[in-house]
């Protein structure tokens, strides 16, 4: 969804379960923060960011995109 006040496109998502470490083990969002590191840079200068409880924020579309396609 693009934020109509800033351009930016606005991602919600559940957090992830990692089956690889225990499916009782809570980790939030840090998988995803992780990745988008990875991917994309340091937040805010790369043109992205974290809001807060599954809410990731992307300048480009293309990386919100990959973004939903890969954690939705």
């Amino acid at each position: 969804m693009r934020n109509e006040l800033n351009g930016r496109y606005v991602a919600s998502i559940m957090p992830p379960i990692n089956e690889r470490v225990s499916k009782f083990t809570y980790r939030g969002w840090s998988p995803c923060i992780e990745w988008c590191r990875e991917r994309f840079g340091d937040a805010r200068q790369d043109g992205w960011v974290y809001i807060g409880e599954g809410v990731f924020e992307f300048k480009s579309e293309q990386d919100y995109v990959m973004f939903l396609l890969r954690w939705s």
